[in-house]
């Protein structure tokens, strides 16, 4: 099952659409209790919950992470990067980028530019 949680309605209705065994969730304990959930497709939600604490929870629970970020500056991608979600997709983008992710995990190498920028930075 696929779990979307972006916090954005007209995407969530669209994606549910379009991505078979999916339902759309609003509360961030329901994820962490849903037993048969395989992916979730999220995005950063201020003020709903830590991310890096939520993030590590729900990757505990073997769920695939497909992230929707604003940019590749946002502080959450090396959170998440450090947790191995390596499903990221930045805006712009459209339903068909998720859905074919969902379909198609991310190798290392398509995030490996930005692992080498974030142990670029550590080393500073």
């Amino acid at each position: 099952m696929v779990l979307i949680f972006t916090d954005n309605e007209q995407l969530d209705r669209d994606l549910n659409k379009k991505i078979n065994d999916s339902r759309i969730v609003y509360y961030p304990d329901y994820i962490l209790q849903e037993k048969e959930a395989e992916v979730l497709i999220a995005t950063v939600q201020p003020n709903k919950y830590n991310f890096k604490e939520f993030m590590f929870n729900v990757r505990n629970k073997n769920i695939r992470v497909i992230l929707i970020l604003e940019n590749e500056k946002v502080k959450e991608l090396k959170d998440a990067l450090s947790l191995g979600i390596y499903d990221i997709i930045f805006d712009p983008f459209d339903l068909e980028d998720v859905t074919d992710k969902v379909m198609n995990p991310s190798p290392f190498s398509k995030i490996s530019k930005y692992m080498k920028d974030m142990i670029e930075l550590e080393k500073n």
